[in-house]
């Protein structure tokens, strides 16, 4: 799949959030999409996961992306919320919403639906919690339980504002770790540089709702680039090939 943005603008009562921004998504990877708070980066998702329109600014494999179908999108791109449902639910009735594209209008749940979403369960070893109420877990069992709820969607982009926030660093890892053994592409904001530099295949660094920098991480995040982006002094330590960050 492939996604190409193309001088995306966009503003709010005035403000201008996005500054002709284009970028280009595909294949299976990971990309990161860093920069300061206000910076545009939720926006740009909102517009690739279609809540906010893009009037022809956004191609999905050539296709306008307003031209897809509601429920054929919903198929092929899944959305992790920051927020969990408000419905003190199950959590594997929450997994299996994720079926929700695929589910026959006024239809219970077929026995496919239900294998699919034991199979998200196990892989994200949750299946010994199936049972409990969301809002009894822990913030990290919860964001396992929104990316179980992913990848029940079986789709093939997996896109998230910020999930890492508020999260123990066990539980950040534990995260991104699944999201690396996704077959398929991710899309991720994250505030966390060394997240992103260990795990990202491609960062976009935004501000001021452009896009300033991309590339490999080992492109991207250097000194100069960060400390001009997020105005503060950033510091990069190469060890072994691996890249720390600090301020």
């Amino acid at each position: 799949m492939r996604i190409d943005v193309n001088d995306l603008s966009f503003a709010v009562g005035g403000k201008r959030i996005l500054n002709h921004v284009s970028a280009i998504f595909e294949g299976r990877r990971i990309y990161g999409i860093i920069g300061p708070n206000g910076c545009g980066k939720t926006s740009l998702l909102r517009h690739i996961y279609r809540q906010y329109p893009a009037h022809g600014h956004i191609r999905v494999d050539d296709w306008p992306i307003e031209s897809i179908p509601g429920r054929d999108y919903a198929r092929r791109v899944a959305v992790m919320m920051q927020s969990y449902p408000e419905a003190n639910l199950r959590v594997a009735e929450v997994v299996q919403s994720g079926r929700y594209p695929y589910k026959r209008v006024m239809m219970p749940y077929s026995r496919e639906d239900e294998d699919i979403t034991a199979q998200a369960l196990h892989k994200t070893k949750l299946w010994e919690l199936k049972d409990r109420r969301i809002h009894t877990l822990s913030g990290g069992e919860r964001q396992r339980v929104m990316i179980a709820r992913c990848l029940a969607q079986h789709p093939e982009v997996i896109i998230l504002d910020e999930p890492t926030n508020h999260l123990d660093i066990r539980y950040r890892v534990e995260l991104m770790e699944m999201l690396r053994a996704f077959d398929g592409m991710v899309i991720i904001t994250l505030h966390d540089l060394n997240l992103a530099a260990r795990y990202c295949d491609h960062i976009y660094v935004m501000k001021d709702g452009a896009i300033v920098a991309s590339g490999l991480s080992s492109e991207v995040l250097r000194p100069e680039i960060l400390n001009a982006t997020f105005e503060t002094t950033i510091r990069t330590i190469d060890h072994e090939g691996d890249l720390f960050i600090s301020p």
